[in-house]
Order: C-alpha cells, then sequence, then structure tokens
C-alpha cells in the first residue's frame, strides 16, 4: 500500500504572521489614538469657557489655547450666533486658578506675523474669583498682515509726499546745486592751508604743554621747598611769640609798677604846687614892703622902634 501524497506548503504559517501584522497594526493605530487623545486633552479634564468673535478668521478647531506661553487647552467648538461666531475654549481644570474673572482673549501669532496661530488669554485682576463653567470673557482681535500693511501705507504716505516734494525741489535747483558745489571745491582748496594751521597750532600747543609740565615741575620742587622750610619757620615762629609773651608779661609788670609810683608821687606833686603857691603869695607881698618895693619896680612896655610908626616919626640922634 503506498504513502498518502501531501501537496508542498507554498506559505507555511501564513495565517499566523497574518494575524501577527494585524496585531500589531492595531496596537500601532491605538497608540496614535491614545496621543491624539492626550493632545486633545480627552483624558484630561478641561472646564469650557466662551468667547464670542465678529468673525473666526483663522480660528480652528484644535487650535491652541495659551496663558503666558504656556498651552493650557484648545478651541473645541465654533458655532454662529446672533453676534458673530461662538467659540468655546475648553481649559485644563488645573489652570483655572491662574484665570480670573476680567480676563480677556486674543488672536496671535506665536511668531510675530508669519508664526502658528494661538489663542492666548490675558489675566485680569484676581478680585473677582475664578470662571466657572460655561462663563463668557471678552475677546479681542489682533491685526492681520492686511490691517498691519494698510496702517504702514497710511502712515507712510505723508512721508514719501515729503520725499517726493523735496526731489522735485533738488530738480528745480539745479542751478543752486552749481552754486554749491563751486562753494565746495572752494572749500577743498583751502584745505591744505587750513591743514598747515592746523599742524601748527598742534605744535604750539605741544609746546604749551612742554612749558606746562616744566612750570609745574617747578611749582612742585618750589612746593616742597615750602613744606622744608615751614617747620624751621613754625618753630622760630614759636619761639618769637614765646619772646614777646614775656616781654609783654614784663611790659605789663613794668607798667604796674610806673602806675604804682605815680600813686605815690602823685600827693608830693599836690603838696609841692601848695607851697610854690604860698611862695609865689609870700614873694608878693615881699615885694610891696617899703624896704623892697624900690628894688622890683615893674618895667613899663616899650615898642621897639623897629618898623613902626612911632620909630619913622620921632627924631633920633641929629635929627631937629
Amino acid at each position: 500500500m503506498s504513502e498518502e501524497f501531501a501537496p508542498p506548503v507554498r506559505f507555511p504559517r501564513l495565517l499566523a504572521k497574518v494575524n501577527a501584522f494585524l496585531l500589531v497594526a492595531a496596537l500601532l493605530v491605538l497608540t496614535f489614538g491614545g496621543i491624539v487623545a492626550h493632545k486633545q486633552g480627552w483624558f484630561v479634564h478641561q472646564t469650557m469657557i466662551r468667547v464670542i468673535t465678529p468673525d473666526a478668521l483663522g480660528i480652528s478647531t484644535g487650535m491652541p489655547v495659551k496663558l503666558f506661553g504656556y498651552t493650557v487647552g484648545s478651541v473645541r467648538e465654533m458655532r454662529l450666533v446672533a453676534g458673530g461666531v461662538d467659540v468655546q475654549l475648553g481649559i485644563m481644570s488645573e489652570h483655572m486658578q491662574r484665570i480670573p474673572k476680567g480676563s480677556r482673549a486674543r488672536f496671535a501669532r506665536e511668531s510675530g506675523v508669519i508664526g502658528a496661530s494661538v489663542i492666548e488669554i490675558i489675566p485680569g485682576k484676581p478680585i473677582g474669583g475664578e470662571l466657572h463653567e460655561g462663563e463668557q470673557i471678552e475677546f479681542e482681535r489682533s491685526r492681520g498682515i492686511s490691517e498691519i500693511v494698510e496702517e504702514f501705507r497710511r502712515q507712510a504716505a505723508p512721508a514719501f509726499a515729503e520725499v517726493k516734494q523735496a526731489l522735485s525741489q533738488f530738480n528745480r535747483s539745479g542751478e543752486d546745486l552749481n552754486v554749491v558745489l563751486a562753494a565746495l571745491r572752494a572749500e577743498l582748496e583751502r584745505l591744505p592751508a587750513t591743514h598747515k594751521a592746523m599742524r601748527r597750532l598742534l605744535e604750539n600747543a605741544d609746546r604749551a604743554t612742554v612749558q606746562a609740565a616744566t612750570t609745574l615741575q617747578s611749582v612742585q620742587r618750589a612746593s616742597e621747598s615750602i613744606e622744608r622750610v615751614t617747620p624751621a619757620l613754625a618753630g622760630k615762629l614759636a619761639t618769637t611769640l614765646d619772646s614777646v609773651d614775656v616781654a609783654v608779661g614784663q611790659l605789663r609788670q613794668t607798667a604796674a609798677e610806673a602806675q604804682e609810683t605815680l600813686r605815690g608821687v602823685r600827693p608830693v606833686i599836690d603838696r609841692s604846687e601848695s607851697t610854690m603857691r604860698d611862695a609865689s603869695e609870700v614873694f608878693s607881698a615881699a615885694k610891696r614892703v617899703w624896704p623892697l618895693s624900690d628894688a622890683f619896680k615893674e618895667a613899663p612896655d616899650a615898642t621897639l622902634p623897629i618898623d613902626s610908626f612911632e620909630a619913622r616919626g620921632a627924631p633920633g640922634p641929629g635929627r631937629q
């Protein structure tokens, strides 16, 4: 009896390999979904707040919401309302304490006007308490590129007009330009003489600097000499002052002694004056006594005959 024929297997264990591939693919899909869900905040408790904007240009679902540059949520939903577009912002509940009432939201870009679009929350003053689920905050829309360009064009238009007017005046003043160029040429021709004068001035300044240095050295030597002489002069002056003090003391003592002497001499002078007066009275009385009266006759006053009328009119010897 012959053995049973078994056809050769071209792909052995193909079913197991396919199942393994499908399992790996399912795991990858689940991992990617988990990552996306985590990025979207599906596994984090979020608090919904609202902003109303006149238009939703540049705003999309999933756009990050940032606080101080840190992502704290994302745009969850947008729907049309009477005042524009109602944008629902999902904020992580752990960050709600940093967003008090009175906060504002604005549309911005991360790197100026060309970065990624984000919704930035500007916190208000922490005096009204925290925001709660479903509350609305103010929204301000930042300027776009077109608005910035329009404002620049509006501000630059007067400057361009002034530049255009200046260029037109410059074109009309061609003759004045020739005069200015001629004046500049004349000034350029005077530059060598000015250079020479400047060099002479610098040389004079150098000489003056050398003289000033010499004078400063002389002054320094004089000051050093004065410093050396000053102690000797001070000693001599102190000695002189001491001598003057001693002389003044001696003068004071002499004056005191002279004053005491005058006090002692004064009674003698007074008695001498009294004695002289008494002697004068005695002498006057003696002259009036008969034996002495003839000896003390008073001579009459006579006029000298020199340059007088009596001398001219009186007859002299030999005149009749």
